[in-house]
């Protein structure tokens, strides 16, 4: 008979030892010889070496994916060399489209190896540049988009005088660099109690579309038409059409200013007494500050006068600060809003001033 011996805990262990070695010479080699695994790198004028996915250059700016700090946005004037493992589309400023490999080149700046030969240039030179599977961000950009928001705020007091209200509205806006389709509406409602006596403080139906396009970086021209119904100011009708000229006097990452000037028609109908009608001239300023963030203030001012006789007029004045809650469609407005009729029916203040706390869901 023929006896097989029995292997030991200890013989296996002595020989698992060689694997084990080789496994860790080969990991020590690797750490030695400083090898990485295929990506893009972005190397900057203080010495940084980034290495992640570049998901697209735009604007000025090199966006690079990263496993260690998520997404990343670099200066493009603060780059000096690129390096991208497959080929991309590149977009120089003079206009060429070049399909290659971005690889550093020996004297600074970049080469682009595509399949008519290379092409040496510096990181300023390029516009623009995408993956394969990607599109131009140029054609993204000027790619009209829907935009929806929906408001809500309510609000009550109980006491000597019990109050409440609710205001709701919503936008739809479709936009491109060059134009923007706006359609809005909104629906406020207040009352006071007091002594069992219950008094409307406010009821107003607002809704209205906007246009306006641009024929050239700063200037264009827009077309407005809004109807409005007011009883607890006596407006049975409003209805206002306008169009002019358009400006954007400031715009840039941080400020944008935007100025209006046209003229219109305007109608109003009463309850009781003769309808009020005639042209008006149409005048207006939106102002938008980014707190960066997702924060920001804005402010739209409105003044229409009659042509007529300029001391019949409506201005209308709504700033308010938009903070981010929650998720990234979340927001939260705190507000002031005055609307002045300079001759309201007899009976009705001329001044009426709102206070708010608005939340707002943003989506595309």
């Amino acid at each position: 008979m023929k006896l097989t011996p029995i292997r030991t805990a200890t013989d296996i262990q002595f020989q698992m030892k060689p694997i084990h070695s080789r496994l860790l010479g080969f990991f020590l080699l690797l750490v030695g010889l400083d090898v990485e695994l295929p990506a893009d790198v972005v190397e900057t004028r203080n010495g940084a070496r980034l290495v992640g996915k570049i998901t697209k250059i735009d604007g000025g700016t090199v966006f690079l994916a990263t496993d260690y700090a998520g997404d990343l946005g670099i200066k493009q004037a603060e780059i000096v060399r690129l390096s991208t493992d497959a080929d991309v589309f590149v977009r120089l400023a003079t206009g060429t489209t070049i399909k290659g490999h971005i690889t550093p080149a020996t004297a600074g700046g970049i080469r682009l190896a595509g399949a008519d030969g290379e092409v040496g240039t510096s990181v300023d030179k390029v516009a623009a540049g995408w993956p394969i599977d990607a599109e131009d961000p140029a054609i993204v950009a000027a790619r009209r988009r829907w935009v929806y928001q929906v408001s809500a705020d309510i609000t009550g007091k109980n006491g000597n005088v019990n109050s409440n209200g609710l205001a709701i509205g919503f936008t739809a806006v479709l936009a491109s660099p060059q134009d923007t389709l706006k359609f809005y509406g909104s629906y406020q409602y207040a009352s006071t109690e007091d002594a069992g006596i219950t008094t409307k403080s406010a009821d107003e139906k607002k809704a209205g579309i906007d246009y306006s396009s641009f024929f050239s970086s700063r200037n264009g021209w827009f077309v407005r038409s809004e109807l409005e119904k007011d009883d607890v100011e006596g407006i049975d009708l409003r209805s206002t059409t306008d169009f002019g000229l358009t400006t954007r006097l400031i715009k840039n990452d941080r400020h944008t200013l935007v100025g209006r000037l046209g003229a219109g028609y305007r109608f109003e109908s009463y309850p009781v007494g003769p309808n009020n009608k005639g042209m008006v001239l149409s005048t207006g300023l939106n102002y938008a500050l980014n707190l960066g963030g997702r924060a920001g203030l804005v402010t739209d001012l409105q003044y229409l006068p009659s042509l007529d006789d300029f001391a019949d007029y409506r201005f209308v004045h709504d700033s308010a600060f938009e903070i981010p809650v929650a998720a990234d469609f979340w927001k939260l407005r705190l507000g002031l809003n005055h609307q002045y009729n300079s001759r309201p029916l007899s009976g009705r203040e001329s001044l009426d001033t709102t206070y708010y706390t608005r939340l707002l869901l943003n989506w595309k």
